[in-house]
């Protein structure tokens, strides 16, 4: 694969406060912590340059955290990254924001920067639901930055949701489609609410009083159609896309193609090898490239796993896959859960809702 351009994730552990649900490895901290981790990250990127010998990368994704918060400084590591890699002419830079961490300058200079593809974290059109997931936004500020993103020149915009909240209903869905319509994104990702350990939605157990089962499988199906029916095309299991507009950088993901994850807790695919940073920032800013960790290699599995969950699809005919995959899917095509192509097995969006299990059954029977 060495031939194919890289794909490089740059992991920006800062937010301004952690929300209820997120588990995700990042802090609160200054500007002089923000400078500190930025000319790390630069040098990080210049030893990989120099053990990479300049490879070519077609796709970037600064992810976080809330990446927006850096926006004085990511423009210096994306020229750091320029210098050190062929960054194609094309290439898909992507950015994670929160609104209300960015207004019409700094998503001006974002854009003029080399920044194209921008990934708003919305996540509910509902003040109530987003005071208690801990958002620091409301809907309408939320808006707001939509329009910024536009007037600052962003034409691939992306929106992030979330279901299965604390007392969600299909009027939410209303909101949220509403909100869509009006926003105009070209790309959607909707993730259903996963209680992680350790976060304050962890501790309240019970209380936190969650849609049932079913309850959350309906708003989950009720979502699919909402989008369908405004144009946005299911592409996996929680990523939905107008015509043109899948995210380049995590289709590299679900197709195990080689990607670079610099700063603390990113992981790489790299020569066949899976390997990482340790979630330590001040180990990242002090050390080099002598901290990763190595975590196995991806075997047939983990590609089967990961093309299931994408409409695309799992050709069972690839190198490498065994035997009885297709009779072992072909009892869950009449219930409507998957459709069987020749030698590609699809899910539907009726058995991506149960895509855990359902993949299970395929693989191991």
């Amino acid at each position: 694969m060495e031939d194919r351009p890289l794909g490089v994730y740059l992991h920006i552990p800062f937010c301004r406060r952690k929300c209820n649900y997120c588990a995700f490895y990042s802090a609160p901290a200054g500007e002089a912590a923000w400078e500190e981790y930025t000319d790390a990250l630069c040098r990080h990127i210049s030893l990989w340059g120099e053990r990479l010998g300049r490879r070519a990368v077609d796709t970037v994704y600064f992810g976080g955290g809330t990446p927006s918060l850096l926006w004085r400084q990511l423009p210096r590591v994306l020229a750091e990254l320029g210098r050190c890699f062929q960054l194609d002419a094309g290439a898909e830079i992507s950015l994670e924001a929160n609104p209300g961490t960015v207004g019409r300058e700094e998503l001006r200079a974002l854009r003029q920067a080399g920044f194209n593809r921008l990934s708003l974290g919305v996540q509910s059109a509902v003040e109530g639901e987003l005071q208690a997931l801990g958002r620091l936004h409301t809907a309408a500020e939320a808006m707001a930055c939509v329009e910024a993103a536009r007037e600052a020149g962003f034409a691939n915009l992306s929106l992030d949701f979330m279901l299965g909240l604390p007392g969600q209903s299909e009027e939410s869905l209303e909101g949220m489609e509403d909100f869509v319509r009006r926003a105009a994104p070209q790309h959607l990702s909707v993730y259903i609410l996963k209680v992680e350990a350790g976060t304050p939605f962890g501790e309240m157990g019970e209380a936190l009083r969650l849609p049932d089962d079913d309850t959350a499988a309906d708003l989950y199906e009720s979502c699919v159609a909402r989008l369908s029916a405004l144009g946005y095309g299911q592409y996996e299991v929680s990523n939905f896309a107008l015509p043109g507009f899948a995210c380049r950088h995590n289709e590299k993901y679900w197709s195990l193609e080689e990607y670079l994850g610099i700063g603390p807790a990113a992981h790489s695919l790299l020569g066949g090898a899976r390997f990482f940073y340790p979630a330590d920032r001040a180990a990242f800013v002090g050390g080099g490239l002598e901290q990763l960790q190595r975590e196995g290699t991806p075997d047939w599995e983990e590609y089967a796993m990961l093309r299931l969950r994408t409409a695309a699809g799992l050709d069972t005919g690839r190198a490498g896959l065994p035997d009885g995959l297709l009779e072992r899917a072909r009892p869950f095509e009449k219930p409507g859960l998957l459709h069987i192509d020749g030698p590609v097995i699809r899910l539907t969006a009726k058995g991506f809702l149960v895509s855990t299990p359902l993949i299970a059954e395929i693989l191991y029977g």
